[in-house]
């Protein structure tokens, strides 16, 4: 009797098995990105400072200070990268327009330009600049800043903005 309730279970349990099965599927996916380089000596932060710029040379619609040169480096760069892809962002000066950025600091009439060395591009909220790792895997992006005052009459006082860069590794 006991091996007739055994396979009277057994048989039971085979086909509630059987019965209760579902295909399920599951799905894996992930990136192998591109590691990334040493900006800026591993600072994280670039202060550009424009120097002294008089007021008296400020003071004509359209009137602009010198430029600054200043590089953006990116060094020990993976063998596995090839490109770096700087995007902008700031808060735009409401009257240069978006190429140019809104002065935080005390003088008033003046917005803060970047620009990239080579092509001359200004470098407003939203722009980006890519440029492919040499063979030293090091790549620099040349820039210069200055500022201009579109309706002149600029006062003294200071100068500060900041730009925030999102780097991409190719």
């Amino acid at each position: 009797m006991n091996i007739k309730i055994f396979l009277f279970l057994m048989t039971i349990i085979f086909s509630l098995s059987g019965a209760a099965s579902d295909n399920v599927d599951v799905n894996i996916t992930g990136r192998v990105v591109a590691s990334p380089c040493i900006f800026n000596g591993g600072n994280s932060n670039l202060n550009i400072d424009l120097g002294n710029i008089q007021a008296t040379n400020m003071a004509t619609p359209g009137s602009a200070s010198d430029p600054v040169s200043f590089n953006l480096l990116f060094t020990r760069c993976p063998s596995g990268t090839q490109s770096v892809t700087a995007s902008f962002a700031g808060t735009p000066d409401p009257v240069a327009g978006a190429d140019y950025y809104m002065n935080s600091g005390t003088a008033t009439n003046v917005a803060i330009a970047m620009k990239e060395a080579g092509s001359g591009a200004l470098k407003g909220t939203g722009t980006r600049i890519t440029q492919n790792i040499a063979a030293d895997r090091t790549a620099t992006m040349a820039m210069e800043a200055w500022v201009k005052s579109v309706t002149g009459g600029a006062t003294p006082g200071t100068i500060r903005a900041v730009v925030v860069l999102t780097l991409q590794y190719n």
